[in-house]
Parts: structure tokens; sequence; C-alpha cells
């Protein structure tokens, strides 16, 4: 299991701001990502802070948990042979976190994912679809200078007219989108 610290910048965007964003970069060609989100019945993840998905795209499969750090989030990754929750890696990995109920999905979203990179991290164009409500946002994933990287991150952000408010995950999106049309 592949693990990493995400620090990340994001912004949700109105379908105007999105354009505008769209034509500032030399983003790729959209990819779809199937993200279907798990949790325990008695939802012990979301009491952790933790969120658990399968994201499909390009015919592969990728698990991911991501868990609450000091600056972003534990992010650990591993590639899965098949849309199995039940994946022998993933139960091991669940199990030495005390983990042992059955991970049941909870929510899924569909993104056009289009990304360009650069010397401070990648860059992530987004829509979102949320069972039928659609939102976009720009994410920009760190990997260089903070401090540099959020200034670039503004001034894109401005360029558009946009003022920079953190965004909320695409998981919690999820839950508050779900409460929304239920």
């Amino acid at each position: 299991m592949k693990e990493n610290l995400e620090i990340e910048l994001k912004c949700l965007l109105n379908e105007d701001q999105f354009e505008c964003i769209l034509h500032k970069l030399h983003f790729s060609l959209p990819v779809l990502q199937i993200n279907t989100y798990y949790d325990t019945e008695d939802s012990e993840l979301q009491k952790r802070l933790w969120m658990c998905r399968i994201r499909e795209a390009k015919g592969k499969y990728e698990f991911t948990l991501k868990t609450p750090a000091a600056l972003g989030l534990n992010e650990f990754e591993c590639l899965i042979e098949s849309h199995n929750i039940h994946d022998a890696k993933i139960v091991d990995f669940f199990e030495k976190s005390d983990i042992f109920a059955p991970l049941i999905p909870i929510g899924v979203t569909k993104t056009y994912r289009r990304k360009y990179s650069d010397e401070y991290g990648e860059w992530c164009l987004d829509e979102n679809d949320f069972d039928g409500l659609v939102d976009y946002e720009i994410e920009y994933e760190l990997s260089g200078n903070r401090e540099q990287a959020e200034a670039r991150f503004i001034s894109l952000l401005k360029s558009c007219g946009i003022e920079y408010q953190q965004a909320k995950t695409k998981f919690e999106r999820m839950l508050t989108y779900k409460k929304i049309v239920e």
C-alpha cells in the first residue's frame, strides 16, 4: 500500500469560471472517474474522519483511504484487480486498523477530470456529478513550495474573477448533496 501526504488547494467554481480556467492552462482531455465511497453500517470511518473509496478510471481500479494529518491528509492507495472492497489487501489494511465490520457503499460520484502539471504540483479541473447534482472545482495537488504554489493558484483564480475559498472535499459534498436529494 502506497502512502503519501496530500496537500491540496481547491475552490468551487460556477460554469463560466470553469470555462475561463479551462482556457488558461493546457489541460488534458477529460477522463471519466467513477468514485464509490464506503463506510461501515455504523459510520465508523466517518467517526474517525476517514474517507474510503474505490475509483474506476480507464478500466483500472484504485483503492484510496484518506485520514487526517497535521498538514493535509495521509493518503493510502493501491491498485486492485476489480471493483472489490473485500480485496485481500483492503481487508488486511482495515484489520490492522481494528475495522472488522463489512464495508458498504454509501455514495457514488462521477468526475470528468482534466489535468495539467507544473513545477509545484498537479492541477485538476473537475466537473462532478453527484447523482444528478453537478458542481465544478479546481484543485491544485501540491508537490512543491506551498507558498509559491498558493500564490500561483490565487493568481489564476483572480485572472478569472474568482475569490479563493477552500472547498470541502468531494466526499463531504457527496454526503451533503445526498441529504438534499433524499
